[in-house]
C-alpha cells in the first residue's frame, strides 16, 4: 500500500468516526451580532450601524483615525524586540491605566492599594477576574441585559 492510499485510508476513517461532540447544544446566535448581519443585509442607503463598537467610513469599511495610524508608526519605529510580557503584562502600561481611571495623583496609585492585570481583549479580562472571583471570592456577578454571549 503506497502512502497516498494509506493517507486515504486514514482520513476515511476519520471521516467515517462518531462525532464526539454530538452532545453538545448550539447556541442559539449572538443577538448583537446578528444586528451586524442584519445592516449588511439591509439595502437602506442612509442606514447606520449603531450596535457593533467599530468606526465605519461612508463606505461602511472599518475606519482607522489618523492617531492610530501615527502609534502604529512609532511602534514599528521603536523596532521592539518581541518578547513575553511579565505574567500581569507590562507594569507601566498598569501604572499608566491606573492613573487614567483614578487620577495623576490619587492614593489608589500612589500607595499600592489597587493592582493590574493586562489582558488581551475585554473578555479576556472578564475570564481573568471570573476565575480569580470563582477561586477566591465567590459572589454573584452582576451582567446587563442584553449582553455579549460570551461574557456569560
Amino acid at each position: 500500500m503506497n502512502r497516498l492510499t494509506a493517507l486515504s485510508s486514514q482520513l476515511t476513517a476519520v471521516k467515517d468516526a462518531p462525532n464526539e461532540f454530538a452532545h453538545v447544544p448550539v447556541n442559539p446566535p449572538d443577538p448583537i451580532l446578528s444586528l451586524g448581519i442584519n445592516f449588511k443585509k439591509d439595502t437602506f442607503e442612509k442606514k447606520v450601524n449603531l450596535g457593533i463598537g467599530a468606526y465605519r467610513d461612508n463606505e461602511g469599511k472599518p475606519q482607522v483615525f489618523p492617531i492610530v495610524r501615527k502609534v502604529e508608526k512609532m511602534i514599528i519605529e521603536a523596532n521592539l524586540d518581541k518578547e513575553y510580557c511579565p505574567i500581569e503584562g507590562t507594569p507601566e502600561f498598569g501604572l499608566a491605566a491606573r492613573k487614567v481611571t483614578f487620577g495623576e495623583t490619587s492614593p489608589l496609585c500612589t500607595d499600592g492599594r489597587v493592582a493590574s492585570v493586562q489582558s488581551l481583549s475585554g473578555s479576556g479580562a472578564l475570564a481573568i477576574i471570573s476565575t480569580f472571583l470563582a477561586q477566591f471570592r465567590p459572589s454573584v456577578i452582576y451582567q446587563s441585559n442584553p449582553t455579549w454571549g460570551n461574557h456569560q
